[in-house]
């Protein structure tokens, strides 16, 4: 049984040490997969809101919405939530990391987009 736990947590360990090594790179995914999951509430309540304005106003409104918008929503998130998933201890950052792609999927599965 002192086998498998130390097996565990050097899994653990490991994982870990790789997630921290990578957190801006997992940060950026977490934060753009999130943007595609809830993009299309987004650009639904925008449509809505620009819907009373002429064409060229509406169109001109998308593109800068999603050209930086959504650019700025990407490099102003990432860094924070890289900075949130580093005050989890190492050992667990792994789990972390896999457990909130998942749960980001469970999230798609039920908006069906999966």
């Amino acid at each position: 049984m002192d086998a498998l736990i130390g097996v565990v947590d050097e899994l653990l360990w490991r994982s870990g040490t790789w997630v921290h090594g990578h957190i801006g790179e997992i940060a950026l995914a977490f934060v753009a997969t999130l943007l595609v999951v809830f993009g299309g509430a987004i650009n639904r309540t925008f449509a809505r809101t620009v819907r009373p304005y002429p064409w060229v106003v509406r169109i001109t409104a998308f593109v800068l919405m999603c050209a930086f918008g959504y650019g700025a929503v990407t490099v102003m998130l990432t860094p924070l939530l890289a900075e949130v998933l580093l005050f989890v201890e190492t050992r667990y950052l792994g789990l972390v990391a896999v457990a909130a792609f998942l749960a980001i999927g469970v999230i798609a599965e039920r908006k069906h987009q999966i």
